[in-house]
């Protein structure tokens, strides 16, 4: 005893245990990156891409999930045509028929839409009011916009990464006078499914929205088909009006649809193709084949789509389900009925699937005939032993988020959390790709993550009282830190439509949920932070701001805007230091007008019920540079010195129609490029060298 006793003094008597290990620990850069439609595009692209930056990223409207819009570009978007020998015996009949949307109608083929897919195909484009005009005109600047953000969908030029094959760059930057008569003619490019032998030469054409008519006491939409001449010679825009009111003579007379007064009918009837009316947009970035040389796509002509070399979409075991021997492999005189070797793709039952999943997988098979698919013609790709796609859509799936979270390793998926959402109705079925990347998420994640069909549905976010959505409180500590929610009706009233319900933005109320999630899941982000006092520093106006900054990534002057929180000036909170949340506003926004936004959340962050977290947000500006033709100069501000709009300044004109997409610019040619999405990187550096921002630590719990 004695012995033990002296012993205790100079090591420990007994059996020995083990030190405990040390807490693990979390990297946390106090920083979420966040968007609306193009900027919930950004967001994902940005946040995934670089997510050691990033504690969380969130997309409302958002992602361009690349398979999914690979998918949606060739089956609806550019599709819908009546097959190559259907058009050749059309053709060989009559040339004008092709014309005839009577005649091509009949035998075109859209594709069959999913659930809450909207039904589309090249000449039929599903349009909308909501949250901006998106009839066929914004289409085509969007697409254009798309193509110069990452390339080229449909086809693959070595001369530029817009513009189409054979077709002058700088004749798409500025349209000539005479671009819709006087195309540009690309003489035999090839295309599997409409022009093996290079029969058909290809043309630009142009394209756009035209103005829909009706008769003012039936509702009759105009048909300018109704006279056949103008299937022969579509009809010159100065002649419209006195069609209109000639073949509404005796109906009331003729009416311009307007989208505010006439919505509904507006809806119902725009974003089609009129092949009896001259068109009036440019279309830069598609070629469509000239079966009948006339100098212009008609009707039942098709685009080219030389995008991918074809393959079967079969999965990784090589097999299509007819075959699978359920054990991996095939049979080579078919298999048991159903998916036996399970590798379908499904997101909520299979989400890691290959076979169906509109990408080529490795192990699928593919033809190396190049991106025209027409064997021994010398294209892109062919017999290069791999499986090419064009550039644009290479760097779509680079950027694409559901890729770059699976590439992420079981650190950086526990830290970096999502938050998704998306209307049933969306325009661009942005609520289906946040879906598609949802389910990896789910799928991945090791706790259970949030997927709701309404925004009551979030746990502890049901007014008791009235039954409505009141996420103003403190249960977002309860609420899934990973949540997706989907919102529209699924069987709306005509009311509901007009409002926007399960739209790209929504109803008001929608739209207002769909912030009011965003800022509470930042402000519950770290609950172990340390929460700044919170009285009120100044008005929102003197904490709102509109700043600029020299970028060297863009060469220029950039702009964001900043809100600051209540209690950021105060003497008490001058060595207070706050987390960053970075804002990416939509396409054709600008960022002072997403600025505001960020009052919503300044009664919270001072109602000592609520206590929301204050947090600097931060509001990117996402649109393109301008460039002065006369001197070259770049500037990236909307406004120069003196406090001029720029677009209305002469000289300056902007790289894009309306939007960045917050990636990097291919532009038209080589050596055009645009640092965009490296810029961004570069404000989150200034803005920590400007401002009180949390620095980035490894932590036990956030």
């Amino acid at each position: 005893m004695i012995a033990c006793a002296v012993a205790v003094l100079l090591v420990a008597c007994g059996p020995t245990t083990s030190p405990p290990p040390p807490p693990e620990k979390m990297s946390t850069s106090y920083r979420v990156i966040g968007g609306v439609s193009m900027g919930g595009i950004g967001a994902a692209a940005l946040g995934l891409l670089r997510p050691e930056r990033f504690d969380g990223v969130a997309m409302l409207g958002g992602p361009l999930d690349a398979a999914y819009f690979q998918r949606m570009l060739d089956q609806f978007v550019t599709g819908g045509w009546c097959t190559r020998e259907q058009l050749e015996a059309i053709l060989a009949q009559d040339p004008v028929k092709l014309n005839d949307p009577a005649i091509i109608d009949a035998c075109a083929r859209p594709a069959t839409p999913g659930k809450w897919e909207h039904p589309n195909d090249f000449n039929h484009w599903h349009t909308t009011n909501n949250g901006g005009t998106f009839d066929r005109n914004s289409y085509g600047e969007m697409m254009t916009d798309l193509s110069l953000a990452y390339g080229n969908f449909l086809t693959e030029n070595p001369a530029s990464p817009v513009a189409p094959p054979g077709v002058d760059p700088e004749r798409i930057r500025h349209f000539p006078a005479d671009f819709c008569t006087n195309p540009t003619v690309v003489r035999g490019l090839k295309n599997l499914e409409y022009n093996p032998d290079g029969t058909y030469d290809a043309i630009t054409f142009c394209d756009g929205e035209p103005t829909l008519f009706f008769c003012r006491d039936t509702m009759e939409r105009v048909d300018f088909c109704s006279d056949p001449s103008n299937i022969t010679a579509p009809m010159p825009v100065a002649q419209e009006e006195s069609f209109a009111n000639t073949f509404c003579l005796n109906k009331g007379g003729a009416v311009r649809a307007n989208k505010n007064d006439d919505t509904l009918y507006w809806l119902a009837n725009t974003g089609r193709v009129d092949p009896c009316r001259q068109p009036r947009q440019a279309q830069g970035i598609i070629l469509a084949y000239d079966y009948n040389r006339n100098g212009r796509r008609d009707y039942g002509e098709p685009v080219v789509n030389n995008s991918h070399e074809r393959y079967d979409d079969v999965g990784e075991d090589g097999c299509a389900d007819a075959f699978e021997n359920g054990s991996g492999g095939c049979n080579t005189s078919g298999g048991a009925a159903g998916d036996p070797n399970h590798d379908d793709y499904e997101p909520d039952a299979n989400p890691f699937g290959t076979e169906g999943d509109w990408k080529w997988d490795p192990g699928e098979p593919y033809r190396d005939d190049g991106l025209d698919g027409v064997p021994g013609s010398g294209d892109v790709g062919e017999g290069n032993g791999v499986y090419d796609v064009t550039s644009g859509r290479k760097t779509m799936f680079a950027l694409d988020g559901k890729t770059n979270f699976r590439k992420l390793d079981d650190a950086g998926r526990k830290r970096v959390n999502i938050v998704g959402d998306g209307g049933i109705r969306d325009i661009f079925n942005l609520g289906l790709m946040a879906k598609h990347l949802f389910s990896a998420v789910k799928a991945l994640r090791p706790i259970p993550v949030g997927e709701y069909r309404d925004f009551v549905e979030i746990p502890g976010m049901k007014d008791r009282r009235t039954g409505n959505f009141n996420p103003w409180n403190r249960a977002w500590r309860n609420v899934p830190r990973d949540l997706l929610t989907l919102y529209g009706k699924d069987n709306p009233t005509p009311a509901d439509l007009e409002a926007g319900e399960g739209d790209h933005v929504g109803t008001a109320s929608q739209a207002v949920y769909r912030f009011s999630v965003v800022f509470n899941w930042v402000a519950s982000m770290w609950p172990s932070l340390e929460r700044p006092a919170t009285p009120f520093g100044g008005s929102g106006s003197d904490r709102q701001r509109v700043e600029t900054f020299r970028s060297e990534k863009l060469r220029a002057m950039w702009e964001y805007s900043i809100a600051l929180p209540p209690g950021y000036d105060t003497p008490e909170n001058a060595d207070k230091r706050y987390p960053v949340a970075y804002l990416l506003h939509g396409y054709g926004m600008d960022p002072q007008g997403f600025m505001a936004t960020g009052l919503i959340t300044d009664a919270y962050v001072m109602d000592s019920d609520v206590q929301l977290r204050p947090v600097i947000y931060v509001f990117p500006n996402g649109r393109c540079c301008f460039i002065n033709s006369s001197t070259g100069g770049r500037d990236c501000r909307n406004t120069d010195d003196m406090g001029n709009d720029l677009d209305g300044v002469p000289g300056w004109e902007r790289e894009c129609n309306s939007g960045t997409f917050w990636v990097n610019r291919r532009g038209y040619t080589p050596g055009d490029e645009t640092l965009y999405g490296d810029a961004f990187f570069e404000l989150m550096d200034h803005i920590d060298q400007t401002y009180r921002t949390v620095p980035a630590a490894e932590v036990e719990a956030r």
